[in-house]
């Protein structure tokens, strides 16, 4: 522990707020505690971390800390980190532990400012008790929450934003039906009976201009989510899912019991719907290959869109269980989802086909050479514009999670007000700053030139000792984008040069 009488010493500080904030201070209230207590101790804070509406059961999901941690390991690291309760650090004792010893090493030190520990060989065992303690707590909270929330359940109250169709009347807690929006779910219900599938169902309503709870088009598994909730046959579901998961929980930890709502679905149309619906259950298909990992499969990946829409079509691989062959192929992956009725479904092999013919066009008019320039940024800002880039696309991924959270009744108004007011102003801080870097490329872009002979080009596309992840870097390199349009029948190349 540094004393007010120690020479100059550096330090981080970390601030972290969960979703509940029943004991904590608030993210400016712990700066100025830390502040005003490093201060008294001769420390420089020389940089702040903060996670907001973040538990600290996992570090994971805490990505100024990791950044923190990363930082403190390296050869210019600061003597402290500056935290209000230990609690804030970490309230997982085995990553607690885990965490402290990497630092220790690095000769960090982690450090309460509200909770000093005494000196001498019981320090390490008062701070272990004071992990326990925490880590208790939060088990405790978890169990106490998890155990209120079931109990409501099973009484039939409802405790999260009404579903598709319904919603709520001032000082009344039981949602009512929203007749706009219940029309369409009959429509969806009336289709499904049919036997019509859930990407077309989703097709037929974007095609009359319906658009879902929160303004979007329906997809496919907006539809089946639909059908798949037991609310429309009268019924309240709780834990249907751990929170911002996919994969449904266990049978015997999903709650379902009888609501006192009305019901938009009867008895047996339920029963009908529950059977129709058994094989969209969530999981079933299981987890989808990444797309880039389906890269080096073929040529035209990630080149190749839709002509109706601009999106970049998806690659299947065409196998069908009780035949030999498969038939590689490209759709729109919009298609799939159901946002639009026209498909761009095209074969790979004639996509390839397609592509090596136009390039042997510029060798038959003559025109094997070219020579073309591209802008040159400094590495280093298109790695600043990068990482900027992909911090908002993650702020604003974390900010619409917040307001799910507030609309399954997980955080409170208050909380997520807080939570967006937190990731709203970082937002602002990123837009300014990307503004600055890309104003700054600008100023600093130089051009390159890039010389291609398209018959070298066109003989290492179809060298089978080239791999194909070789052959789809070189093709890049001069190819923006193609498209396939399936109504004309015809293919339209957009080359760099």
């Amino acid at each position: 522990m540094p004393k007010p009488t120690e020479a100059l010493k550096t330090a981080f500080g970390y601030i972290r707020v969960s979703t509940h904030m029943q004991e904590e201070l608030s993210p400016e209230a712990q700066k100025h505690e830390i502040q005003k207590w490093a201060a008294d101790h001769n420390i420089i804070i020389t940089s702040w971390f903060q996670d907001s509406g973040i538990s600290g059961k996992s570090a994971n999901k805490r990505s100024d800390f990791l950044k923190m941690i990363s930082l403190a390991k390296e050869k210019e690291h600061p003597d402290y980190i500056l935290t209000w309760k230990f609690s804030r650090f970490a309230r997982n004792q085995e990553e607690s532990i885990v965490y402290k010893s990497l630092l220790r090493k690095n000769n960090v030190q982690v450090v309460s400012i509200s909770e000093p520990l005494p000196d001498g060989p019981f320090a390490g065992l008062v701070e272990r008790i004071i992990e326990w303690m925490d880590e208790y707590y939060s088990i405790r909270l978890a169990g106490e929450v998890r155990r209120g929330m079931t109990a409501k359940a099973k009484q039939g109250g409802y405790q999260s934003y009404p579903p598709f169709g319904y919603c709520k009347q001032e000082g009344n807690p039981v949602p009512v039906v929203f007749e706009p929006e219940a029309k369409i779910y009959r429509e969806i219900k009336d289709c499904c009976l049919k036997g019509i599938t859930p990407t077309m169902i989703a097709r037929i309503m974007n095609d009359k201009g319906y658009l879902t709870h929160r303004g979007n088009l329906f997809e496919a598994r907006t539809i089946i989510y639909i059908l798949r909730n037991p609310f429309y046959a009268g019924k309240i579901r709780w834990n249907r899912a751990a929170h911002g998961e996919y994969h449904e929980n266990n049978a015997e930890d999903i709650i379902v019991v009888d609501g006192v709502h009305e019901p938009l679905c009867s008895k047996e149309e339920w029963q009908q719907i529950t059977k129709i619906m058994q094989k969209y259950a969530p999981g079933s298909t299981g987890k989808r290959e990444h797309a880039i990992s389906k890269l080096p499969h073929y040529l035209s990946g990630g080149l190749l869109r839709c002509h109706l829409c601009g999106a970049t079509m998806s690659y299947t691989s065409g196998k069908r269980p009780k035949q030999k062959k498969s038939y590689p192929s490209f759709n729109c992956w919009r298609y799939s989802k159901g946002y639009h009725r026209d498909s761009s479904y095209i074969t790979v092999n004639r996509c390839e086909d397609a592509l090596i013919e136009s390039l042997q066009k510029f060798v038959s008019a003559g025109n094997a050479d070219f020579t073309f320039t591209v802008s040159d940024t400094g590495n280093t800002i298109e790695q600043d514009i990068k990482s900027c880039r992909e911090e908002i696309k993650k702020l604003n991924l974390r900010e619409l999670r917040a307001k799910d959270a507030y609309l399954d009744g997980i955080d409170t108004k208050e909380e997520y007000k807080e939570n967006r007011r937190l990731i709203r102003e970082r937002l602002e801080q990123l837009n300014q700053k990307l503004q600055l870097l890309t104003s700054s490329g600008a100023e600093h872009q130089t051009k390159k030139e890039v010389h291609v002979n398209i018959v070298d080009l066109i003989n290492k596309l179809q060298d089978t000792n080239i791999s194909i992840l070789d052959k789809h870097t070189a093709l890049k390199a001069i190819l923006e984008k193609m498209e396939y349009n399936r109504e004309t029948d015809e293919f339209l190349f957009f080359y760099r040069f």
